[in-house]
């Protein structure tokens, strides 16, 4: 991979710039400027003054000021016909991906990108490198992880999100950046739906002809916003199913057709998924390794040590799980 420079040099003084020789970044991935917290920096603006400078480069091939952070001052700036902004200057101008990898470095405390504008300027550094997203390896993600500032994690997580149709990315892309802030569909939907999507592909295709993913998350987006869905979590049963239909435990014909329920009927949950296919597995399994503790317990364990009433009450659970043995058989 290219080598990009991990230190900002600014040139020493701090200078006023005229607004008209300065130009927006086209990698700045924050799309969405909410006009109440514009009307607020405004107000500031006017009471205040501008307390940070911007931070720009400049652009050899037109002497044009590129933003690296502050576009929304500049943009508060121009509507207040402020002529001129104060402004932190890098010693020399940035490569693509080192413009990029600063943008990151510089606004990545702040939380002001939104989870796919984020996705979507990771997909452009990898396309600098001349990777493929759907190939990187754990090296890869290292470097993407150095190159952004981001945690591995936040870096495999937005990957997931590039896993998904272009249908799907540009819905949430869209509520972004035009619907207010916490309104919406979830994207952590995407990632709890990641894994069954796979396997869903791998062991039932047919579902995937039949419901295009873009249907499937859309139904998963409602069941949510109806309260069918209370929590995310909830998605993991469904992750859960397919992993015991992987594994032959479960009728595989069987949990299709309750995902095609799940699809197309919106009162049926991810627990009705789960109860009608794989939780059987699941409880044989928990039982199996509990009676295999408890029995090694109890072979173990010296009833003289208690007194009469506690080995009373031992005895008297023992029972009721013969009792309960019998009744089952």
């Amino acid at each position: 991979m290219d080598n990009i420079s991990p230190v900002i040099e600014y040139q020493d003084k701090i200078q006023d710039l005229t607004i008209d020789k300065i130009v927006p970044n086209d990698f700045n991935p924050r799309e969405r400027f909410n006009e109440e917290e514009e009307d607020e920096l405004i107000e500031s603006i006017l009471n205040k003054g501008i307390l940070n400078p911007i931070i720009v480069y400049k652009r050899k091939q037109d002497d044009k000021y590129i933003i690296l952070d502050g576009e929304r001052r500049y943009r508060a700036c121009k509507k207040l016909n402020i002529k001129t902004i104060p402004a932190r200057i890098l010693v020399r101008e940035p490569n693509v991906l080192e413009s990029l990898s600063l943008m990151f470095h510089i606004q990545n405390v702040r939380q002001e990108w939104t989870e796919f504008a984020i996705s979507i300027t990771i997909k452009r550094i990898i396309d600098e490198l001349g990777k493929k997203f759907e190939s990187l390896n754990s090296s890869d993600i290292k470097y993407l992880s150095e190159i952004t500032s981001l945690s591995e994690y936040r870096v495999r997580k937005y990957l997931k999100f590039l896993d998904y149709p272009d249908d799907v990315i540009q819905m949430f892309l869209h509520n972004e950046v035009y619907q207010k802030k916490g309104i919406g569909p979830d994207p952590d939907i995407l990632l709890e739906m990641h894994k069954p999507i796979e396997d869903m592909r791998d062991i039932m295709p047919s579902l995937l002809e039949d419901f295009s993913i873009k249907n499937i998350i859309d139904a998963c987006i409602e069941k949510k916003e109806r309260g069918i869905i209370k929590a995310n979590k909830e998605f993991r049963l469904i992750s859960k199913s397919l992993t015991a239909a992987r594994k032959d435990e479960i009728n595989v014909s069987q949990l299709e057709r309750n995902l095609y329920s799940f699809f197309s009927i919106l009162d049926y949950s991810p627990e009705n998924v789960y109860r009608h296919s794989a939780e059987t597995v699941y409880l044989y399994k928990s039982i199996r390794k509990n009676s295999e503790s408890f029995l090694s317990e109890l072979k173990d364990f010296d009833f003289n040590s208690i007194d009469a009433e506690k080995r009373n009450e031992v005895l008297h659970i023992l029972n009721q799980i013969a009792l309960v043995i019998s009744r089952n058989l």
